[in-house]
Parts: structure tokens; C-alpha cells; sequence
């Protein structure tokens, strides 16, 4: 057989097996029901709509599809239905293999259907809207982004969960940048809730519109070991009235997860429903935050080693009917707020009220101000850190409070008592003539008092006073340990003896 016989032949082979296993053009490949079904590299569809799975007439029984875009592949369209009476699939995989969508990309876009789209290992999807779930509550649909610099792009809305189960996944170093961004149910749904996780160290999403975690169905947000980036992100169904409580929640947790939220944070809005828990190891990083809760179902929870949350500027919780906190700080966590923490009763009809809105079980709070209502904090242990504080403060369990570290000095507007548990921590770093912890109210002493040095502190001199408490109500009881830790010259002595009638001690020769 001669070489140009040999060439005929292989051709024809080729385009037999080709026939068998579906169409193939270089990198773009489409198998089972695929519309248009003529794929090339590239393969621009203009503005026709590539269809993923489905039947050429009503009539006719509804096939599953396929479309792979690998080895450097190039795919645009003006819009997609990935899941159409069946199941359909589009895979883009590997570096250089690209999706650009004009217009919607919808994953399980009729009823009674399952889709998906897997971006992964380099690949990169760029599209004006993508809808995750969108119709029918028979429905699915799914969204993998996985692997290193997998990039997935939506320009304009994303919805995960419209009228459909929806799902997403972004893990192991995928990256997802996106504008306005709906988790679980648009309006109207019967059954429908949309569900996110974020996993990988060098995994990311920046969203930079709108970002809403339960719409009008559950929604929910797990950050594992990865970053976010959102702003005035939101946290609790829009209206729950038609369908009772939807509890929509956000967690962040393990080693480098960290959710960073832009602008104003709210949890549990309109409804008083939505949760969010920092998990062990995760970092929330916010500017102002505002819970919103009834029966305790709006809360944010800061609750496992190493877990932190960091806002700059102030947090409001407004609660009816507490039966457990809207804020929770407890298993060593930390969390700073650096303007006012502010507790108040969610509408002017008082309600029964069978718990704080604010509990520091342990762990570590500091807060700028806070000012809460009557019982409305519960001190049962951990540290406290405040420059000023509205209300009576009962430490009368295992806290400890501390003056004069975060904050120079710390007021309160009302009485402060202590417990024979708890703790009272004084850092001064020099002479004060101002009280450094002031109560305008009575002033109850139990438990321990201990005063440090401030960093870099000088011994003190002969005369040099210190005022460590100013009160302007009664004062009972009395410390039951006191332990002066402040450097002093050599030869001298603290005087205590003036510590419960003017709240000062004095250096003095040593007897």
C-alpha cells in the first residue's frame, strides 16, 4: 500500500471512531445530546446558546451531555444551559483552556435535571451572570473550581441556589472573583437553598458587590483554611414570614481561613435569623458589624482555640427574647473591637428575657466601649479589656477584668462588683492621679487585685502615688488577695493602707 493509499486510510478510521465516541476537534469535544453539536478550536458559537444535555423535541426522551475543553481549548458563547431535562456536563481543564460566556451560564437550567460545570488544574471561565441551581426543586446544580490558578469569573450576578438545589466548591488553590453574589433561594422558590465551600491555604474569592448568604431559602458559607473577601456582606434570609425561621449560616475555621469583610457586616437581618461561628484557627476580619436576633437565632460565635475576630469599628446587637447570646467568646478565642459594643432590646415592647445577648465564657474580649442593658452581659470568665463601660458590670464568677493595658483607663457608668472567683488586672506605667479604674456608681470587692508594670516601666520613687479605683456610690468588701508587682527603688515599700478609702497606694520606705 502505497503512503497517499495509507493517508486515506487512517483518515477514514479516524472519522469512523470519531463517529462512535462523538465529535472531536482538536481541544473542544462534545459527546451524548450537545446543541450545536459542531464543535472546532476555537469554537465560537456567535449568539446562538450552547445547550448541555437534552432532546431535539418535547417528545422525545432527554439525553445526557457532554463538553470537555482541555489542552489549550478555546469555547465562546453567548449564553448556556448546562442541565436541560437531564444531565449535563462542561468540563474546562488544564492552563490555556478557556470558557468566555457573554451572557448567563445556567447549571441545571430546567426541571427535573442535574449539572454541572468543573473548571480545573489552570483552566479559566469568564461569564456576564452564572446561576448555580436554577429551576426546580428537583433539581441540581454543581460548581467545581479546583486546583492551582482554576479561575473562575462573573461579571454580574451569581446565584447559587435560585429555584434549585445549588452547590459550589472552590478548593486547592482555585481563585473566583465575583460582583454580586445570592446564596440560597430567589423569590418565590418552594424548595431551594444554595451551599458554598471555600477550602485550600491558597484558595480565594473576592466578591466585590452585593453578597447575601440566605436569600429567601437556608444558604449557607464554610471557609476551610482559605480566604474571602466580600463587602457589606449579609447573613439571614430576607423575609421568613411565608415559610417560617430559615437558619442561613457562615462558618470560618482552620489554619489561615480568614473572611474579610468591607463595610458594614449583618447577621441575622430583618428575620433575626443567621448565624456565623469562627471555628478553630479562623480569623474574621470585619469594619462594623450588626446581629439581629430572636430567640437567640442571630449570633455570631467565636468559640475554639485560636479563633479571632478583629473589627475596627463598632458592633450592635439588637435582641428579643435571648434564650442563648448573640455574641458568644469562649475556648480561649479573641476578639477586638476597636469602637463601641452595643447591646440593646430589639423593639420598644419588652419581652421576657431568659439570657444575656452577650456572654465572655473565656477567652479574650477588648472593646473600645461597650454598653449594654440591665443582665444583658454575662461575665462568667475569660479576660475583659474596655475604655469605658454603661451599666452594671458583675464579675462575679471567673473573669478577669483589665485596666490599663488596651486602654489607658476604663470607666464605668454604673456599679462594679467582684466575686471571690474573679480577678482585677491594673497595668500602670507611672504615677496617676486619676483613678485608673473610675466607677460612678458602688463599688463591691472580692476575689484578687493585681497591679503590673506597663512595658518599660521605671522604678518607682520615694512619694510617687498611684489612684487605682475611684468610686462615687458605697464601697463594700475588700480583695481578698492584693499583689503589687510594680518596680520601686531600692530601700522602698507599696503603702496599701489608703487603698479603700481614696483607692491610692503610695511608695514608702520599706519598714
Amino acid at each position: 500500500m502505497n503512503r497517499r493509499a495509507r493517508s486515506a486510510l487512517a483518515a477514514l478510521l479516524s472519522a469512523m471512531s470519531l463517529g462512535v465516541a462523538g465529535a472531536a476537534y482538536a481541544d473542544v469535544t462534545v459527546s451524548g445530546y450537545v446543541s450545536p453539536g459542531t464543535p472546532s478550536d476555537p469554537w465560537n458559537l456567535g449568539s446562538s446558546t450552547l445547550v448541555v444535555s437534552g432532546s431535539s423535541a418535547p417528545s422525545q426522551s432527554p439525553a445526557d451531555g457532554e463538553v470537555i475543553v482541555s489542552h489549550g481549548g478555546e469555547l465562546n458563547t453567548a449564553a448556556a444551559a448546562i442541565g436541560n431535562r437531564s444531565s449535563g456536563t462542561v468540563q474546562v481543564i488544564g492552563y490555556g483552556s478557556t470558557w468566555t460566556n457573554s451572557g448567563s451560564i445556567q447549571i441545571a437550567a430546567t426541571s427535573y435535571c442535574q449539572g454541572l460545570l468543573a473548571v480545573r488544574n489552570g483552566a479559566e471561565v469568564i461569564t456576564d451572570e452564572l446561576v448555580v441551581g436554577h429551576q426546580n426543586s428537583q433539581s441540581t446544580g454543581r460548581l467545581l473550581v479546583e486546583g492551582y490558578d482554576a479561575t473562575l469569573t462573573s461579571l454580574g450576578n451569581t446565584y447559587v441556589g435560585l429555584r434549585a438545589r445549588g452547590y459550589v466548591e472552590l478548593k486547592q488553590g482555585a481563585s473566583f472573583s465575583s460582583n454580586n453574589v445570592y446564596i440560597g433561594g430567589g423569590q418565590g422558590c418552594t424548595v431551594c437553598d444554595g451551599h458554598v465551600t471555600v477550602s485550600g491555604s491558597a484558595t480565594q474569592w473576592v466578591s466585590t458587590g452585593e453578597f447575601i448568604v440566605g436569600v429567601y431559602a437556608q444558604g449557607t458559607l464554610d471557609i476551610v483554611a482559605a480566604q474571602v473577601y466580600t463587602t457589606n456582606a449579609r447573613i439571614g434570609v430576607r423575609d421568613t414570614r411565608s415559610r417560617g425561621p430559615v437558619d442561613s449560616k457562615a462558618t470560618v475555621r482552620g489554619w489561615g481561613g480568614t473572611w474579610t469583610n468591607q463595610g458594614l457586616l449583618r447577621v441575622g437581618t430583618d428575620s433575626g435569623y443567621g448565624g456565623l461561628t469562627v471555628g478553630a484557627y479562623g480569623t474574621l476580619v470585619t469594619e462594623d458589624t450588626e446581629v439581629v436576633s430572636e430567640l437567640g437565632a442571630g449570633f455570631v460565635k467565636v468559640n475554639d482555640v485560636y479563633a479571632s475576630w478583629l473589627n475596627s469599628g463598632d458592633v450592635i446587637i439588637s435582641s428579643r427574647i435571648n434564650v442563648s447570646p448573640s455574641l458568644l467568646v469562649d475556648k480561649h478565642a479573641f476578639v477586638s473591637i476597636g469602637g463601641v459594643l452595643r447591646a440593646t432590646t430589639l423593639v420598644s415592647v419588652q419581652f421576657p428575657s431568659f439570657g444575656p445577648s452577650v456572654r465572655l465564657a473565656s477567652g479574650h474580649l477588648i472593646a473600645g466601649a461597650v454598653e449594654v442593658e440591665e443582665d444583658d452581659f454575662d461575665f462568667a470568665g475569660g479576660r475583659l479589656e474596655t475604655g469605658s463601660f454603661a451599666g452594671d458590670l458583675a464579675n462575679l464568677q471567673a473573669g478577669e477584668l483589665a485596666v490599663g493595658d488596651a486602654h489607658p483607663s476604663t470607666s464605668i457608668v454604673g456599679s462594679y462588683s467582684q466575686g471571690p472567683g474573679a480577678s482585677l488586672s491594673i497595668t500602670a506605667g507611672g504615677v496617676s492621679s486619676a483613678p485608673l479604674l473610675d466607677v460612678d456608681g458602688d463599688l463591691v470587692l472580692d476575689g484578687a487585685l493585681e497591679v503590673l508594670p506597663a512595658d518599660g516601666t521605671a522604678p518607682f520613687q520615694l512619694g510617687d502615688t498611684i489612684s487605682l479605683l475611684g468610686w462615687s456610690g458605697g464601697l463594700a468588701g475588700t480583695f481578698t488577695a492584693v499583689d503589687i508587682a510594680l518596680p520601686l527603688a531600692p530601700g522602698l515599700a507599696w503603702d496599701t493602707s489608703a487603698l479603700y478609702t481614696t483607692g491610692e497606694i503610695t511608695a514608702v520606705p520599706a519598714s
